[in-house]
């Protein structure tokens, strides 16, 4: 079984609701590849397993107040490195998605304040998650490998600082990432 990517925001409880309560008010409009790039070296072999360093965060980029509408950049990294030689880069993909959303009217909670500040950090990912698997698995074949599987997306609480850590050797068979901060 696959395992899940883990993103773990800055808030130590998570309510679920609310945040389905403000993504029914923030509507996702549109979401698009505005940056993406690609590097291996021509002299590197597949070595036999490969170890995955993920890391991803946004940016909001654009806020327009009538009509409301927020364009959030989420921006995604790969990074493959051989087991046998862990500082040995194999290959790197980056790229970020705009995500665009419009909002149905004002705002019609009060309390929403923390929530607010971790939706964009938490909705944006979640939307365009998708969309950097399907990336990273067609140009990971696209480069020569074999598809690069970015796993799943599970979001969690953070309980303490998190750093970007590089998920354990496999081989001939993508790796799974244990922890993305946010």
């Amino acid at each position: 079984m696959e395992k899940s990517a883990i993103l773990a925001v800055g808030i130590e409880k998570l309510d679920m609701e609310a945040f389905a309560r403000v993504a029914q008010w923030r509507v996702l409009e549109d979401i698009y590849l505005v940056d993406a790039k690609i590097s291996r070296s021509p002299l590197i072999e597949l070595p036999e397993a490969l170890s995955l360093e993920h890391k991803c965060d946004t940016n909001l980029v654009f806020k327009k107040k009538e009509p409301i509408i927020e364009k959030i950049l989420c921006n995604f990294q790969v990074a493959a490195f051989s087991s046998e030689s862990p500082d040995k880069l194999v290959v790197k993909i980056e790229a970020s998605f705009c995500t665009s959303y419009v909002h149905q009217g004002p705002c019609p909670y009060d309390d929403f304040d923390d929530e607010l500040e971790y939706w964009f950090t938490i909705c944006p990912i979640f939307d365009a998650w998708p969309y950097w698997r399907e990336f990273v698995q067609s140009m990971s074949t696209r480069m020569g490998f074999p598809p690069l599987m970015v796993p799943l997306l599970e979001i969690v609480p953070k309980k303490s600082s998190h750093k970007e850590t590089k998920s354990e050797p496999t081989k001939n068979k993508p790796t799974r990432q244990k922890k993305i901060s946010a």
